[in-house]
């Protein structure tokens, strides 16, 4: 995950969720969870990684496990909980969760295919202290219907947005990239200032669940430069003026940090901050804080891999769940990752090596970075990991 304006443009003193997830990291717990709270949804997405579908798992945690585990997140100060499923609205507590996560002063981000949100929703959503939801879309109204299975959803998702925004919730669109989005993707990012979304995360496709397999259907490492470069201008051009900017979070590609960095390193940018902040969160997170949590309890380093679990949450503390997930950055990276000068401010993508090879420490087959891409002597010497200030700390 790499948010390109707050990684790289922002200056000063870390924000306070910042804060906490810092003081989370040194104390051994998780600085956010993501927790697909049910496998049950009302879309079939042509894409999903975990096949959703309108069943829930067998072996779902219940209801009472399941606020239990909140409580155990609210002791240990979890700054962020990612709310998702399937569909999490499809959870028959899913209000009593958000309830008691709020209760437990944990901020609480939904991740919805919107379409069971009508005013009323959005405005509880409001009044309980949800700050933002994010929903899909994929394209142009035909297409993006046949994706995800069911006629008449984009027209929901996008009335949906406008409620939401209207009652003051912010919204991020997300959009999974593959060669069947491919053409829709720049007019996606319009669409998204359009509907007035603080930010829109651009995920390259995850070879799991209904996608299994998929992996010819992923666009190239040169499509994914060209976005790139799409993203920094876009980006530097709304700085430079002055205006409301769309933030852009990348999922999947962790490559694209040293690409971006390096850009701005030819363009005389001072990336001393953001070789701060890459020491919380690298571009690929798994090992640094975050944990994943699937429906029927199992403790994943990725939520785009959900047959990689490390344990049961409830066979497990909270505590020694976390202390396992930090231990998965003790193994070494094999392959181009491991010997890559970047390692330590990208990581690869963790899952894709899973996928690929069943060894989540392997190499990270989809490197947007082609042989012959140059590297700056200044930024690999500050991103080695006994380099950058504070590193060795």
């Amino acid at each position: 995950m790499a948010h390109v304006r707050s990684l790289f443009f922002k200056q000063g003193p870390l924000t306070e969720i910042e804060n906490k997830a810092v003081q989370a990291s040194k104390l051994g717990r998780p600085s956010e969870v993501i927790w697909n709270i049910t496998n049950r949804c009302n879309l079939l997405c042509d894409h999903c990684y975990m096949a959703a579908d309108a069943n829930a798992k067998p072996e779902q945690l219940t209801d009472e496990e399941t606020i239990d585990i909140i409580r155990q997140m609210g002791e240990s100060k979890l700054p962020l909980l990612f709310m998702s499923g399937g569909e999490p609205m499809m959870r028959p507590n899913f209000w009593e969760m958000l309830t008691e996560a709020r209760k437990q002063d944990i901020r609480v981000t939904i991740s919805t295919n919107a379409t069971l949100i009508d005013r009323e929703t959005a405005k509880r959503l409001k009044s309980i202290g949800i700050g933002y939801i994010a929903t899909s879309l994929y394209g142009p109204e035909e297409f993006h219907d046949a994706l995800v299975g069911v006629p008449g959803t984009r027209k929901r998702v996008v009335e949906a947005i406008k409620i939401l925004r209207e009652e003051g919730v912010g919204v991020a669109i997300k959009t999974a990239v593959s060669k069947d989005t491919w053409p829709h993707v720049y007019d996606l990012i319009q669409e998204a200032k359009d509907l007035d979304a603080g930010l829109i995360y651009l995920c390259d496709l995850i070879t799991s669940g209904r996608s299994e397999q998929g992996e010819d259907n992923r666009i190239s490492a040169a499509q994914w430069r060209e976005l790139a470069d799409f993203i920094l201008k876009d980006t530097l051009e709304t700085i430079e003026s002055g205006e409301k900017s769309l933030e852009y979070d990348i999922g999947a590609m962790p490559s694209f940090v040293p690409y971006i960095a390096e850009k701005l390193v030819e363009l005389g940018y001072d990336l001393t901050d953001t070789l701060e902040r890459l020491k919380i969160m690298t571009a690929c997170p798994v090992g640094k804080g975050l944990m994943n949590i699937n429906s029927e309890g199992g403790i994943m380093p990725c939520q785009f891999a959900q047959d990689w679990t490390i344990g049961n949450i409830r066979d497990t503390t909270f505590r020694q769940a976390s202390d396992n997930l930090l231990e998965l950055r003790h193994t070494p990276v094999t392959g181009k990752c491991g010997e890559c000068e970047y390692l330590h401010i990208c990581y690869g993508c963790r899952t894709k090596a899973w996928h690929a090879e069943g060894n989540p420490m392997g190499e990270d087959p989809t490197c947007m970075l082609d042989p012959e891409f140059q590297r700056s002597e200044r930024l690999v010497r500050m991103a080695a990991p006994c380099c950058a200030p504070g590193a060795c700390s």
